[in-house]
């Protein structure tokens, strides 16, 4: 019984932040989903990732801005694992999640910041 209440009470969760489109801080790491799919921000701001969870068929990308120069990063996870990547010397504070779907437009959070 208390295996189901958890497991419950997890679902329950990850719903309400998917209908939401929330960003998330656990700890220092921001989180952005897009369903169950999701791209982060390292702690340091330093460093982002993307997450293909939904074994779907479709990758999932992230944009990211960057600070200094004000650029914009694309980076796409093909394989259904995860990935992430350094910066360099420039910060990341802005986040979207996206999922690539060919046929039809992109699947995307909206820009999340990260304090």
């Amino acid at each position: 019984m208390r295996r189901r209440t958890s497991r419950l009470g997890a679902v329950a969760i990850a719903t309400v932040t998917a209908l939401l489109g929330a960003g998330t801080a656990f700890g220092d790491t921001f989180y952005v989903y897009e369903g169950e799919d999701f791209g982060y921000i390292g702690q340091d701001h330093k460093y982002a990732g993307v997450c293909d969870r939904e074994y779907d068929g479709f990758n999932v990308y992230v944009n990211f801005k960057r600070t200094t120069p004000n650029t914009v990063v694309r980076m796409e996870e093909p394989n259904g694992y995860c990935r992430s990547s350094t910066t360099g010397t420039y910060s990341i504070y802005t986040l979207q999640t996206c999922e690539n779907r060919p046929l039809v437009s992109d699947a995307c959070s909206s820009w999340k910041r990260h304090p």
